[in-house]
Order: structure tokens, then C-alpha cells, then sequence
């Protein structure tokens, strides 16, 4: 990244690297996924900011991870702690199907290396923007990279299917989602364990957070230099990996997605199945989908195990999302950008984030009344 293309972002790695005493990256690359890692070579020693978390994360959480990453690179031979890291964290890889003899060897040699290096990196992390802070940014960090992957993946699958091209300005529909309040990340158990394990001195903060401490949001973000379409479609490569020259722009592609029609189609049968004859509109659908989950499974996959005894435990939202947008967009509303799976306005400028209405729904019936009148309503009247 050339100093004078994103001075700001160049301006804080530096003052990040002066305030915790490390030495600052030979470059910066600007990468096209959802995260902030460090490299080294045995001559340079590199910083990759993912352009996804600037996008959402605030300057001070970013100013932590940065730290992070120029923490662990501050060694005479960077280029062996990075390789070391990279073993140690395959070896443990979670998703990995079948731990080998050779990674748990690996994981034994390196646990104590791994785990010292952490600290280091989460104590710069601290130093840099507080250990609340830091907590956040690398709970937020981690939530940011898998929402910005699913996104770029329906977005991919969505348009590839009705263009035969990939879409440009793929970062720019994620910045305006998180904008529009599309991107809703929640902090599971599961994430918060294993977040907790991998950060050994951030846990204690990091298992105070709350729903609120992570949400993704535009503001207070590091300021950015808008990017030429050139680089913007050279980052969205990096993440599609599409090649050649079919490419569109959001602002291109049609209204009105018909997969969306498509898929509400699929969970109506579902639903007949369960009712045993079509329902009466969208709004019966949802009420099944959010009232009766456990009963649906058990009609349509009757050599399920024991279905779940909650709603909860098997998360009926996503359908109720699509049934309710392909309704609401059949009488004329419209998501606020293409990419904001999920908020929707009407034609007399009535907007509704149907992802936070469908959950607060499970709990609320004051929530699902709001949902089964919005979608009941006569559609003669638009």
C-alpha cells in the first residue's frame, strides 16, 4: 500500500508500533478478507489489514490488533515464529476431520512456544488500546471474518447464478449491510471458548462480553481512502477467486432476486406437509416456522433423531427471513442496498429489519404480532 493511498490507516500502524515499543512492518497490504495478520520472509516483515474489519470494527480496536499482529513478528527471526505459528494453529485446527499422529506431535512440540507468543501478542493488544478493548477486537474480529465469508459467498452464489459474473464491488455491499444492520453476529458458546483458550490473557474480558460489546458497526471506523474500481475489483478476486473480465456492480444487477421466491416456495411445501394442505399465506408460514420448528422437522424428516424440544436449538429464523422478504418484495418493498439481506423498505418508506424481528419474535409475542400483521396485510393495497 503506497503511503499516500491510505495515509490514515499507514499513520495508525506506525503510531500503534511506537506506543508498544515494536518494530513497525516493512509494508502494508491491503487484502480482500476478514482479517489482520502478520507475515514475515527472513528480509521483510509484513502486516495484511483486511479491508471487511476496517469496515466495521472502530479505530481502537483495529489500533488492538494491529498490536497483535506487530507483536508476534517482533523477533530477530520473525520468519521461524511465523512458521511455528502456522504449525502450531493447523495442528490444532478445530475443523479438522482427522488429527493425525503428525499434528499431535506437532501440537505437543509447539503448545508452550504457541501459547507464550499469545500472551505477548494479547499483552501488546492491551498495551495499545486497553484489555476491554482488546477483548473486543479479537471476539469482533473473529465474527466479522465468518459474516463477511457467508456474505460473499450468498452474494456470489446469488449473483453467479442470474449474471454469469462476479460482483465488483463486494466490499463495498459488505460496508453497507453492516450500515443497514443486515449483519447480525452472535457470540455462541462454542466461539467464546474457544476465543477464551486462544487468548489466554484477554479471557476474563473476553467472557464478560455481551450480545451489545459485539455488534458490527460502521461507526468510528478507520478512514479510508475510497478505492479506484480497479483495486476494488482486485480485492473482491481475492475473495471470489474469479479470473477474467465478467464482472457487475451491485447497482447493475436487477431488483427483486427470484431465488428469494424460490426458496420461500420450498419451505411453503414444507410447511403444507406439516398442515396437511397449503397454508393460508406467509404469515401461517411463519407462524409454524417460529411456533411449531420441532413439529415441521419431525413431518417432512420423519427418520430424523428426537427433533428439537425448542425453537432455539434449531434456528427457524433464516427461513422465516426468506419467506417473509420474497412476500414483502412481491408487493413492492425493496431491500435499502442488494446486499442488506433482510431490511427491507416499503414503498411508503416503512423499513423493517426482518433478521431482528424474526429473532426478537422467538421470545416475543408482542414481536411475532408485529410480524404476522406486516405480512397479512391486504396486498391489494399495494
Amino acid at each position: 500500500m503506497p503511503a499516500a493511498a491510505q495515509a490514515e490507516l499507514l499513520a495508525l500502524v506506525a503510531e500503534v508500533a511506537a506506543r508498544v515499543g515494536v518494530a513497525g512492518p516493512d509494508a502494508v497490504l491491503l487484502t480482500g478478507f476478514g482479517t489482520i495478520r502478520s507475515w514475515a520472509s527472513r528480509r521483510r516483515r509484513l502486516l495484511l489489514v483486511g479491508l471487511p474489519l476496517l469496515q466495521c470494527l472502530t479505530v481502537d480496536e483495529v489500533r488492538a490488533l494491529v498490536a497483535h499482529e506487530l507483536a508476534v513478528v517482533d523477533h530477530r527471526r520473525a520468519h521461524l515464529v511465523v512458521r511455528l505459528r502456522a504449525l502450531y494453529e493447523e495442528a490444532v485446527d478445530p475443523l479438522s476431520l482427522a488429527p493425525s499422529a503428525r499434528a499431535e506431535t506437532i501440537a505437543r512440540a509447539t503448545h508452550d512456544f504457541a501459547v507464550a507468543l499469545e500472551r505477548k501478542a494479547d499483552q501488546a493488544a492491551s498495551s495499545a488500546s486497553g484489555l476491554h478493548t482488546a477483548a473486543r477486537a479479537v471476539v469482533k474480529a473473529d465474527l466479522a471474518a465468518f459474516e463477511f465469508a457467508d456474505l460473499a459467498f450468498d452474494v456470489e452464489e446469488q449473483v453467479w447464478q442470474r449474471t454469469n459474473a462476479a460482483v465488483q464491488d463486494l466490499h463495498a455491499g459488505w460496508r453497507e449491510a453492516v450500515r443497514a444492520g443486515a449483519v447480525v453476529a452472535a457470540l455462541d458458546d462454542d466461539t467464546r471458548t474457544a476465543l477464551m483458550a486462544r487468548h489466554p490473557s484477554l479471557a476474563g474480558a473476553i467472557a464478560s462480553l455481551s450480545p451489545a460489546h459485539v455488534a458490527l458497526r460502521v461507526a468510528d471506523a478507520v478512514p479510508l481512502v475510497p478505492l479506484p474500481p480497479d483495486l476494488e475489483r482486485e480485492l473482491a478476486r481475492h475473495v471470489l477467486r474469479r479470473e477474467g473480465d465478467q464482472w457487475v456492480t451491485f447497482a447493475a444487477l436487477p431488483a427483486g432476486p427470484d431465488w428469494l421466491e424460490r426458496q420461500a416456495r420450498a419451505v411453503t411445501d414444507q410447511v403444507a406437509t406439516l398442515l396437511r394442505r397449503p397454508p393460508d399465506g406467509p404469515a401461517e408460514v411463519v407462524e409454524v416456522l417460529l411456533t411449531r420448528l420441532d413439529e415441521l422437522v419431525a413431518a417432512n424428516w420423519p427418520a430424523q433423531p428426537e427433533p428439537p424440544a425448542e425453537p432455539e436449538e434449531l434456528d427457524g429464523t433464516p427461513s422465516v427471513v426468506v419467506v417473509a422478504e420474497a412476500a414483502l418484495t412481491a408487493r413492492g418493498w425493496r431491500r435499502v442496498h442488494p446486499a442488506a439481506a433482510g431490511v427491507l423498505q416499503g414503498p411508503e418508506g416503512e423499513q423493517h429489519n426482518l433478521t431482528l424481528l424474526a429473532r426478537a419474535a422467538l421470545d416475543s409475542p408482542a414481536a411475532l404480532a408485529v410480524l404476522l400483521e406486516l405480512l397479512s396485510r391486504d396486498q391489494l393495497s399495494t
